[in-house]
């Protein structure tokens, strides 16, 4: 007993506790089958997928304008297993930041202790064991991708190296994860991966990196309190938003020069949007910027994979009812958490 308590995960829960009795959180903090669901992270499975299904879709060179409504069972196994893995790095993720959460105001299940810390790691374990495990069988090329992305999400979250504690490096991070790794890992379901894949990346490389520099405008303040140094908070709001547009715009031209539509109308829709946000001291305008442009580019690609908007909408309407019943937010919606 006396060594739980001198323990930091003692102190860590009496931190906690005080801050529940200083917010006056009124949601049930009992642990409910279902949190464990949710602690996944399911709503990061969309961008995932959404990356994935790009990679599929210039790997097989398919037409642009026409449906896919049957893919290979190589392909799903892939997706499910790559979204097992990227969801050990979220609940990573969730531990690491579960005091800046915390002060935000978000992601509640490890910041409030309704799932534990030594619960949350004994399950991301496992799950990168078994995703790791199962994708062996089907091809070395996916146990390397599998792993870098594992790295890289490690490296992003974990010290020493905490990536996104580095301001320009956390941005890096996740252009690479998303617009680069997963992007491959999709397009490797098709056969080799070709040097085109790299090339036909590097719009989505400056896509992310808008994106995500607006994800970090508004938690500037609590990540200040905590003391993470963001692209963010290195920058500033007005600065980062104006980089995120410039950005932006980068990835609208050379979404041009590929006839990439599927990165082409996002980036021209959301640019008025991204600079609307520069002058908007409220913050409010960057959630709206990043969420409605992300929104639409995964709209986009949707569409052209029936399957892949019945799976988020699906995934959209359970979060949706379980952030309203279980912690009485409004959550997603363009400006909510």
């Amino acid at each position: 007993m006396l060594a739980y308590r001198s323990s930091g995960f003692y102190h860590l829960i009496m931190k906690v506790k005080k801050e529940i009795d200083k917010s006056n959180v009124k949601f049930d903090l009992n642990l409910r089958w279902y949190d464990y669901f949710f602690l996944l992270r399911p709503v990061l499975w969309i961008p995932v997928w959404t990356f994935l299904f790009l990679g599929y879709f210039w790997g097989s060179a398919l037409e642009t304008f026409s449906f896919t409504l049957i893919l290979p069972w190589k392909f799903w196994a892939v997706l499910g297993l790559y979204s097992l893995m990227m969801s050990s790095v979220y609940i990573i993720n969730q531990i690491v930041d579960r005091e800046s959460d915390l002060i935000n105001n978000k992601l509640f299940l490890i910041p409030y202790n309704i799932i534990s810390i030594r619960t949350a790691t004994i399950y991301a374990i496992i799950l990168a064991l078994v995703s790791l495990i199962v994708v062996y069988f089907l091809g070395i090329k996916f146990v390397i991708l599998f792993i870098l992305s594992y790295l890289l999400g490690i490296a992003y979250s974990v010290k020493p190296v905490e990536l996104k504690a580095r301001p320009i490096a956390d941005m890096l991070a996740n252009a690479i994860g998303y617009g680069v790794l997963a992007f491959l890992t999709g397009w490797a379901v098709t056969g080799k991966i070709q040097g085109r894949a790299f090339i036909q990346s590097f719009g989505y490389i400056l896509f992310v990196s808008a994106v995500f520099i607006n994800t970090t405008i508004p938690d500037i303040k609590g990540d200040q309190t905590a003391g993470k140094y963001t692209i963010g908070v290195f920058l500033g709001a007005r600065n980062a938003t104006i980089l995120s547009s410039i950005l932006l715009f980068l990835a609208f031209i050379y979404s041009f020069l590929e006839f990439d539509v599927f990165l082409m109308i996002p980036s021209l829709v959301g640019l008025p949007v991204f600079i609307i946000s520069i002058w908007d001291e409220s913050m409010q305008m960057a959630k709206i910027s990043y969420r409605a442009v992300s929104f639409l580019f995964v709209l986009m690609v949707a569409l052209r994979f029936p399957l892949f908007l019945a799976l988020g909408i699906l995934i959209l309407i359970l979060l949706r009812m379980y952030y309203t019943k279980r912690f009485m937010i409004n959550y997603p919606s363009l400006t909510g958490r």
